[in-house]
Parts: structure tokens; C-alpha cells; sequence
């Protein structure tokens, strides 16, 4: 999910009018796009869920799980910067598509393949992942051209709290479903919500100029490929983002790995249980996007960046340290909230500074970078894991993935001073209430714009009944960390921190 120039956009007068999430509603372009994600997303939750509980259920090994997460990246990591090419020569709305049936198709199979041989699994996942390499490129390469420049931070902050908010439903969702029905049914409707957004793309009335005129041949695709990579090395802010994809990427992914074993062997939660926790995770998510969403010039984009990094790593650090299923929900909240700071930041950087021709090719080039360390880091830490514990290997990954981010900032002082000459709009704690009195976007009148941010914050109040009907303990103090972000906040306002 992740400036413009002549490949013209289908775009309406409405798109200079307004960025409120009613307006970019209004372009079906944005609509039909952000609605097949929103289905199919929930179904990625389904997937993630069967998958990794169903291959813990059977093995009972770290190993395991952490195999079958790398497995889900190696497709990747084989086509990733040949597909930026693809995507940005050959037509993109065909390639969504494409990319949307074979993922359905292959997702409906786990089921049957699961108990003739794990390695058949793995090697389904693998493919699935190499459609998903052209998917991602695809669609973060249209976003810019459906929206205009000044709407993407809003438009990708929407996206996003879209895309993370099915984290709060959806895994609770899957969790019971596990517990009541087992772990099949989650991937056969996974399977159908790519059809559904499929079917969303298809709708989609992409002009003719949005097409790529030329043709393909290997010189060609391979020029294209160094293109990319010398215009990230000569760029210093594009080397430095590119370089802060390891320490993150090292630590994310060895916890998507280690949660499971974590979560199922050492705190020994049910499966219902596990999607209430995948749920906390949404909710973090959800919670930091909508704020970025709405109030996110308030914030320096250079430190929405590496304060996510470091509040991630420590928030990692004390999931480690978890010993029972409330500590375990409120460290997941934490990595959830963080995640969403700095990719929310990094997208909306990559969009404003990336020239669109060379769109595809950067973004795919970074997919590169996040396969092999998605790869590397589950086999790295759940060896690891197997070896030395679940909880040790968690503390050495949160401390190499701080160690390396200290290093690459202080090596690439542009990650850090970019937006030296930025001006906030305002102070955190009046941009907070200033929905209440008045409406943000004043394109449309008071009555719906306020509905829109009560249903916002409608959206994460439900989030925090249902964990508390869960486990009240946990609502409490996220509810406390509320309070305590919008004190934190005005107190950096009124120091100079946040300007």
C-alpha cells in the first residue's frame, strides 16, 4: 500500500475537491479498490490463523511454524524485482487480477494437501507468495494514480486502517471458527475472498493511458531492473529507507514465527484465545492508523518513522518477557501500534519522493529486501528457538533489530532530517478534539463529517468491549495507554518535540 506524472489518472473534479475519507469514497476507482481489499484481507486473516495453528497443532515445533512463515516469502524472493518490472510495462489492472484467481486457487488446495505431506504445504505457500509478489507492486503502484498527490497520506492511512482493522474481526472471527469447526473452513473462504476482489478490480474503469505502451523482452526487463537499483543507491533518503528494512523486517518476522509457539506452548492459550491475541494486535493497528489518518500532520513523518522502529522493538522485547495471557495482549497492542507509525510513514514517504515511472521497480526492489530477510529471519530465530527457548531467541531478535536501526540512522542522517523544515498544524491534544467542534474537511457539511469520525472511533471503542468482555484487566489498561498517549503527546508539543 504504498508522484504523479503523465500516466494520467481516471479521475473526476470531485478528486480536487475534498480528502476525506467520503470523498475518496466517491472515486470508484479508490471505492471498488479499497472494498476487494477489504474482503480479501479479511480472509488473509483466516489464512494466517489456519495455517499457523493447524502446522503448530501437528508438529509441536517452533521449527515448524517458522518454516512454513518462510515459505510464505520465498516466491518473493525469486520473481520480486522481475515483477516490478512486469508491473510497471505490462497492464496493472490485469495483473491484480491474475494475481488475485491463482492466489484463490492455491489457497483452496492447503486443505487437501496438509495431510499427504507438510512439504507439499510449503511448497504451496511458496507459490502463493510469488502471485502475491506481483499483487503488491501492483496495487501500490495504482494508488498514486487513482488519487491525487495531496490526498495519499489520507488515502493511504485509509487503506491501511482498513487493512489492519480486519485485523480486529477477523482473527477473532477465525479463532472461534478454529475452536468450533477446525482449521479448514478459514481457508476455503480465504480462497473466496479472492475471487470477490478479483471481481473488484475487474469493475475498475482504468483509462487507456494508465496502460504502459511498451513491450517486454529480457534486455529490456533487465535494464529496467538495474534502473531501479542505481536510482536507490545514488538516492540518499532511498538507500537509508532501503537499508531500514532489515533490523525492522529481522524482528517482524521472526515474531510472526514465534508468536505461535509462544502464544500455544509456553502461555498454552486456546485457539480462541489466539484470536483474541491476533485481535489486540488489530486493534493497535487500528487504533494508530485512524490517528494518523485524521491528525497525522501533527507529526514529523522522520519520527513517525523511528520512533514506530524503537517502540517496536521494545514492545517485542516485553512480549518476550509475557507470562501470562494479559501481559501477552497488552505487549501485542503495543507492536500492533508501532507497526502501523512507521508503515504508514514509509508508504506515504515512498509515494511523495518516488517518481512514478520507476514506482514499480522501487517497490519491488524493496520486496526483495523484505523477502530475503522474511525468509532468513523465521529460520534464523526458530532454529534458534529450538535450541535455546522460545523467550531467548525473542530478546536477541529485539535487541539486533534496536542495535541495527541505531546504526543505520546515525549512518544516513537524511532518514532523520529529510523534513527538517516541516511546520505541525497545530497541537496534538486541539487536533484531537477539533472533529468535535468543527469538521476537517470542510468540503462537506458538519452533520456527516462528525458521523464519520464518531463511526472512526466507534471502530476502535468496539474493539476495546470486545477485549474487555474478554479480559477486563487488558481493556483497563489500554484505556489507561489512551489517556497517557494524549498527555505524552501535548507535554512533546509544549517541549518541542512535536511542532
Amino acid at each position: 500500500m504504498q508522484a504523479l506524472s503523465g500516466e494520467a489518472v481516471a479521475v473526476t473534479a470531485h478528486d480536487e475537491r475534498s480528502s476525506g475519507f467520503l470523498g475518496l469514497m466517491r472515486n470508484r476507482n479508490y471505492a471498488l479498490l479499497w472494498s476487494g481489499q477489504l474482503i480479501s484481507e479479511m480472509g488473509n486473516r483466516f489464512h494466517w490463523v489456519a495455517v499457523s495453528l493447524w502446522v503448530y497443532f501437528l508438529t509441536q515445533s517452533a521449527a515448524a511454524v517458522s518454516l512454513a512463515i518462510s515459505s510464505m516469502f520465498v516466491g518473493s524472493l525469486l520473481v520480486s524485482l522481475w515483477a516490478g518490472v512486469f508491473v510497471d510495462r505490462l497492464n496493472r489492472k490485469a495483473i491484480l487480477i491474475a494475481s488475485d484467481l491463482v492466489r484463490a486457487a492455491l489457497v483452496a488446495l492447503i486443505p487437501t494437501l496438509i495431510p499427504i505431506s507438510l512439504w507439499l504445504v510449503y511448497l504451496d505457500l511458496m507459490l502463493i507468495s510469488v502471485a502475491t509478489a506481483f499483487f503488491r507492486p501492483a496495487i501500490f503502484a495504482v494508488v498514486p494514480q487513482v488519487v491525487p498527490r495531496r490526498d495519499l497520506m489520507a488515502a493511504n492511512s485509509f487503506f491501511t486502517a482498513m487493512d489492519t482493522g480486519t485485523e480486529i474481526l477477523g482473527p477473532i472471527m477465525a479463532g472461534f471458527l478454529a475452536q468450533s469447526y477446525g482449521y479448514a473452513p478459514l481457508l476455503y473462504a480465504d480462497s473466496l475472498t479472492y475471487v470477490f476482489s478479483a471481481l473488484c478490480v475487474f469493475a475498475m474503469g482504468l483509462s487507456p493511458q494508465m496502460r504502459p505502451e511498451r513491450g517486454l523482452d529480457v534486455r529490456a526487463v533487465w535494464g529496467s531492473v538495474v534502473e531501479g537499483l542505481r536510482y536507490i543507491r545514488r538516492d540518499e533518503l532511498q538507500r537509508a529507507l532501503f537499508i531500514l528494512i532489515f533490523p525492522a523486517t529481522l524482528v517482524g518476522a521472526g515474531l510472526n514465527a514465534l508468536q505461535t509457539p509462544l502464544a500455544k506452548g509456553e502461555i498454552a492459550i486456546t485457539d480462541a484465545e489466539f484470536g483474541t491475541f491476533q485481535s489486540v494486535w488489530g486493534l493497535g493497528f487500528v487504533v494508530a492508523s485512524l490517528l494518523l489518518g485524521w491528525y497525522g500532520t501533527v507529526f514529523r513523518k522522520s519520527r513517525l518513522i523511528i520512533g514506530g522502529y524503537f517502540l517496536g522493538f521494545l514492545a517485542t522485547a516485553l512480549m518476550g518477557f509475557s507470562a501470562a495471557y494479559t501481559p501477552l495482549l497488552l505487549t501485542a497492542f503495543a507492536v500492533g501500534f508501532a507497526n502501523t507509525l512507521y508503515y504508514v510513514g514509509l508508504g506515504t514517504v515512498l509515494m511523495e519522493y518516488t517518481p512514478t515511472e520507476l514506482m514499480g521497480r522501487v517497490v519491488s526492489t524493496r520486496q526483495l529486501a523484505l523477502a530475503i530477510t522474511r525468509v532468513v529471519s523465521p529460520l534464523l530465530f526458530g532454529a534458534i528457538a529450538e535450541r535455546s527457548g522460545i523467550r531467548p531467541a525473542i530478546f536477541l531478535m529485539a535487541g539486533v533489530g534496536a542495535i541495527g536501526t541505531l546504526v543505520a540512522v546515525w549512518r544516513y542522517p537524511a532518514v532523520r532530517q529529510f523534513d527538517r523544515d516541516w511546520k505541525g498544524s497545530g497541537s496534538w491534544m486541539s487536533a484531537l478534539l477539533k472533529p468535535f467542534v468543527e469538521p476537517v474537511d470542510t468540503e462537506f457539511q458538519e452533520a456527516p463529517q462528525r458521523w464519520l469520525n464518531v463511526v472512526s472511533l466507534l471502530v476502535a471503542g468496539v474493539g476495546w468491549m470486545i477485549i474487555a468482555i474478554e479480559n477486563y484487566l487488558t481493556a483497563l489498561a489500554l484505556l489507561i495507554a489512551a489517556v497517557g498517549i494524549g498527555v505524552l503527546g501535548s507535554r512533546l508539543k509544549r517541549y518541542g518535540w512535536l511542532r
